[in-house]
Formats: structure tokens, C-alpha cells, sequence
């Protein structure tokens, strides 16, 4: 699929720099062999979210598949640096567009960021309620309780014991005529911490049911993005016509 101009050679040179350090994948660590009180778990993971890296620059795949309020189908490829973003609309109900359409956003913040949607002890009351297998690895889970109303509250959090980050978020929501529930999942990265999908079930004020559904993939980290990326891509030129094929031949003096 073409590319927008203005990505090029820099672009390319980006990921051809990155690629040798995204050869090998940090190894997971060993999850904790001694038994965790509650409050001792709790402190393990505010301090692990508070020292959480994010990433200088990062591009990614979503699909999002929307029911109800509006009816969307879409694929996208994001390139993100700080608070900068391009979004690449690449296929709308399942016809791959022939240039993909662009979108620039100046301030654009990561509300799927796990710092911005994780609970912490200033915000919610935890209560443990105990330990789940998911494969082979030891979930903590503990449910959770807002200390003031707002449209968005997290409602429980699965632990990972290896990392002490949620791989899942649950969620109530409310208010913009709608209310319903709705859970994240995250997961590792490279070095980082990503989400992975979410899922929300609603209804709307009018009683109908609104269902959203977005995958994330493709995670990759640049050391940086040229900044012609975040450039508005220029108007294409429209193709002017082969003037040898069209143009009317001069008369020939010397023909009948």
C-alpha cells in the first residue's frame, strides 16, 4: 500500500535503526516464589506504575468495530511522538482505501495510556479478593471502589505477579446517554506496557444496546519519527493527460 509522501527515506532509516535493538524481547522476570500480603502487593504495583517508561516515539495497528450509536468497520496505522499523532485510516468496512486518509493532531493525549486509567490509592479504595491462573502465570485481583463519582470508574484490576501491572482493567461508565461496563487488557512490549483490546457494552438513554470493540497490534518503537511525519500531506497533483496521444496532429503540407 502506497504511503503518503513526506514519510520517505527518513522514515525508513528510523526503522532500519530501531530494528537491531527490537531483535530480542526482554525476558520476562520470574514471578514472586513468597507469599504477598495485600498491602504489600499494592505497594509493589503504585511504585511499578509510578517508575512505568513510556515510549519516546511508537507506531501501531488498531481495528475498532463499532454496533449501535454509529455503525464503524475501520483499520488504522498510528504513528505517534509525544503528544503529536498521525492516524492512517487504511480500510473502512472491509474495502482497502487506495490512498489512505490522513489525520494530524497537534495535542492529542494517550487515554489508553495504563498511567492514565490504572486505580491508585489516592483516587479508589482496593479490596483483595485473591489469586487466578492465566496459563501459567499468578494473577492478583483485587476490586475496586471510587472515593468520588465520575463518568469513569475502574470497578476491579487483574495483577500480573511477574510484573505488578494490570493485564486487565474493568470498568463502569456513565453519563453522554449511555451506561454500561466494559474491561481493557494490557500487556508487555518490548520493555514497555501496552494495551492490547478493549471492549465496551452500553445502552443508550433510548434503551438500545451499543457495543465497541478495538485490537491494537503491531506494537513498534522507534528511537524517533522524522518530523515530517506530523505534516499535513500535500494535495495530489491531478495527472495531466499525454499530450503526444491527445493533442491534434498539425496537416501535412504535402499529404492529398
Amino acid at each position: 500500500m502506497r504511503r503518503p509522501r513526506g514519510l520517505g527515506l527518513a522514515l525508513v532509516m528510523a526503522f532500519v535503526l530501531w530494528g537491531a535493538r527490537c531483535a530480542f524481547a526482554a525476558p520476562e522476570p520470574e514471578p514472586e516464589t513468597e507469599s504477598l500480603s495485600p498491602a504489600a502487593i499494592l505497594a509493589r504495583y503504585e511504585a511499578t506504575l509510578a517508575e512505568l517508561k513510556r515510549p519516546k516515539a511508537i507506531t501501531f495497528d488498531y481495528s475498532v468495530e463499532q454496533l449501535g450509536l454509529r455503525d464503524i468497520e475501520q483499520t488504522h496505522h498510528v504513528y505517534r511522538s509525544g503528544h503529536a499523532e498521525r492516524d492512517e485510516t487504511l480500510i473502512v468496512d472491509g474495502i482497502v482505501l487506495p490512498q489512505p486518509s490522513v489525520r494530524i493532531i497537534a495535542n492529542r493525549s494517550d487515554r489508553y495510556d495504563i498511567t492514565q486509567v490504572a486505580p491508585t490509592a489516592s483516587a479508589y479504595t482496593f479490596a483483595y479478593t485473591g489469586t487466578k491462573l492465566d496459563g501459567d502465570e499468578i494473577i492478583y485481583v483485587f476490586t475496586t471502589q471510587r472515593r468520588a463519582p465520575a463518568s469513569f470508574a475502574v470497578s476491579e484490576i487483574e495483577l500480573s505477579a511477574r510484573r505488578f501491572l494490570p493485564t486487565a482493567v474493568h470498568f463502569k461508565i456513565g453519563g453522554n446517554g449511555a451506561r454500561g461496563s466494559g474491561t481493557l487488557l494490557y500487556g508487555p512490549a518490548d520493555t514497555y506496557w501496552v494495551v492490547r483490546q478493549a471492549q465496551v457494552n452500553a445502552h443508550l438513554t433510548s434503551g438500545a444496546p451499543a457495543h465497541e470493540r478495538i485490537l491494537w497490534s503491531n506494537y513498534q518503537f522507534p528511537p524517533s519519527l522524522p518530523k515530517s511525519t506530523f505534516e499535513a500531506p500535500r494535495p495530489v497533483a491531478p495527472l495531466l493527460p499525454d499530450e503526444t496521444e491527445t493533442a491534434t496532429p498539425e496537416p501535412d503540407p504535402n499529404s492529398p
